[in-house]
Parts: structure tokens; C-alpha cells; sequence
């Protein structure tokens, strides 16, 4: 199963990458810090089996523009998001969220119920979870030129290696495919722009309008996540009215990454495409 090519779609001005495969329902695929619409490599060709997938560079991301202005956060996210829903005048639309994808996720659903009908939230940022340490030092001003000399992939490469069920996976190839859209003085940069957009109140200042959302809601969690502990998908799927939460067991943060079939297959079971 091949990856779908990128094409691009200007919203509000700013030019978005996206991969789009298949019919169907709307799916739409948001990864997190630090990946790209490539951290669904492996889960996208099943699900366009039977959906139209559209699995989005976010801004600041990937191949997608990452301007000085607007910061790229959850908020700024969720709003080009939507307005590429309308742009597209997509409906019952399936959002599948990774991190601070799922963080977007929620907030979209949010906005658009008329739109969204489901959400599947995996490893997702959740009220006060995020920034997580490694990212939130990266405010520290001292990182502005700090940032043009480290070796960003080998940097990626622990998180990975932290983060996925099998650490042999982490192979240095792996953490440069991630690391190749914020190589250069100007993607550094934008790396840094992106960690520091990262603002816990910008989610949790919402969970409350989270919390009463009404549509389908799976939330999927790698059982020892050390980046977004479990707990936070328990009270998540505690306290949405229309939620099931599955754990998999054995498995870590980067679930899309190196569980990518088991992930599709749990989507499709639970979403019926």
C-alpha cells in the first residue's frame, strides 16, 4: 500500500499540504508534534479502502507553510480546519486525532458539530497533559540560537525511541523523515514557533464544552504512553456521554507509527465506514 502524493489547498491564505485517497465518508487524519501527515503512512491506505481520507500537514508542519504569524496553535489549527470543511462543504465528517492532532480534534468538533459526527482521539493531548517537559523547555529564550546547532533528527530519534511500543523502530532514518520539513535556519525556527504554540489553557480552558459533545468518540491509548499517561484517556472517556476507550497493550505514544494496521483495523471496526 503506497503513500498518497501531497497536493496543496490555500485556506485563509495560508497554503496547506494534505494526502487524499479514497470515497466515502469524510475522514480527516491530524497528526502531532513533531510528525506530519506521514505519521499515517501505514493507517491511511486501509481506511481509504472505504472513506475519502484527507490526512492534513498542519500548519507550521511538514510541507505545509509555516509563517512567523499566525502562531500555529491548537486554536489557529481548528479554525483553517474548519473553514477547509466548509471550503469543501464536507459533512459527517470522521476526525482522527494523534497528540496535539486529537487536542485540534476536539476543539473542531467544538465548532463544528454540524460537521463533525465522530472523533477518534488517539494518544490525544487532554485538559492540563501538555506541553510535556521536553517541549516546554523550548520557551526558554536561550533556545533561539540554541536551536540552529543541534542535530534536530538525533534529537527526534529519543523521543521516538521513548515513545514507540518497539525502540528498535526508532531508526535514524525514521527520525530524519520527521525532522527533514524543519531543516535550515528558517525551519528550526519554525520548530520552535510550533513547541512554543503549545498552550495548556488553549484546551483546557474548553473541556467543559468537550465533555458535553454528543457525537461518537473512540479514544484509543498505547497502555504505557510515558508522554500522555494513560490516566488522561480514562477520564477523557469517563466523562464524554458517547465515548469507548480501547488500550493496547504493549504499546507507547507513536501508536499510527508502529501499530498502524491494529490502529486501522480498531477505527474500522468501531466507525462502521
Amino acid at each position: 500500500m503506497t503513500t498518497p502524493p501531497l497536493s496543496y489547498v490555500t485556506v485563509d491564505g495560508h497554503r496547506l499540504a494534505l494526502r487524499r485517497r479514497g470515497r466515502g465518508r469524510p475522514v480527516l487524519l491530524l497528526h502531532g508534534i513533531p510528525t506530519s501527515s506521514l505519521l499515517w503512512r501505514h493507517v491511511q491506505p486501509r481506511l481509504a479502502e472505504r472513506a475519502d481520507t484527507i490526512a492534513v500537514d498542519l500548519l507550521g508542519y511538514g510541507e505545509s507553510a509555516k509563517p512567523a504569524e499566525p502562531a500555529p496553535t491548537l486554536p489557529v489549527q481548528a479554525g483553517l480546519l474548519h473553514t477547509l470543511l466548509e471550503q469543501w462543504d464536507l459533512t459527517d465528517v470522521l476526525v482522527v486525532g494523534h497528540d496535539i492532532g486529537g487536542g485540534v480534534a476536539q476543539l473542531l468538533a467544538v465548532r463544528a458539530p454540524d460537521r463533525v459526527t465522530g472523533l477518534v482521539l488517539v494518544d490525544t493531548v487532554a485538559y492540563d497533559s501538555f506541553p510535556e517537559p521536553t517541549i516546554a523547555r523550548l520557551r526558554d529564550p536561550g533556545w533561539d540560537d540554541r536551536i540552529q546547532s543541534i542535530d534536530l533528527a538525533a534529537g527526534l530519534r529519543k523521543s521516538l525511541v521513548k515513545g514507540l511500543g518497539d525502540p528498535a523502530a526508532a531508526t535514524p532514518e525514521l527520525a530524519a523523515m520527521y525532522a527533514a520539513p524543519f531543516e535550515g535556519r528558517e525551519g528550526r525556527a519554525a520548530y520552535l514557533r510550533a513547541a512554543r504554540a503549545l498552550r495548556t489553557e488553549d484546551l483546557s480552558t474548553v473541556m467543559d464544552e468537550v465533555e458535553r459533545l454528543k457525537c461518537r468518540v473512540l479514544v484509543v491509548w498505547g497502555e504505557d504512553d510515558p508522554f500522555q499517561p494513560i490516566r488522561y484517556g480514562e477520564r477523557l472517556a469517563a466523562a464524554l456521554p458517547n465515548a469507548t476507550l480501547v488500550t493496547v497493550a504493549g504499546a507507547r505514544h507513536f501508536l499510527p507509527e508502529d501499530r498502524g494496521e491494529e490502529l486501522a483495523r480498531l477505527i474500522l471496526d468501531w466507525s462502521r465506514l
